[in-house]
């Protein structure tokens, strides 16, 4: 039986191609992961969730992304676009 051999990344080579790619993806310890496409009620949900969070967060010293922000978690090193 054939084994597929993996291909692990660095976070600076995950970067590089994200600035070049076309679809989202994510980076964790090394390996990188296709997101989905959002489709309208995707976007719709997290317009909504949106809409009621910037209220909530203003002045508190505390930012909200609508989408395609990308983040990195320190604790675990995951790179990813925000979830909405």
């Amino acid at each position: 039986m054939a084994t597929e051999r993996q291909t692990f990344y660095t976070p600076e080579e995950y970067l590089a191609m994200e600035r070049e790619a076309q679809e989202k993806s994510e980076y964790y310890s090394g390996q990188v992961y296709a997101m989905a496409d959002d489709s309208p009620e995707h976007n719709l949900i997290g317009a909504n969730v949106l809409g009621a969070l910037v209220p909530k967060l203003r002045g508190g010293g505390r930012r909200c992304f609508p989408s395609d922000q990308r983040v990195r978690v320190t604790e675990t090193g995951l790179y990813t676009s925000t979830p909405m």
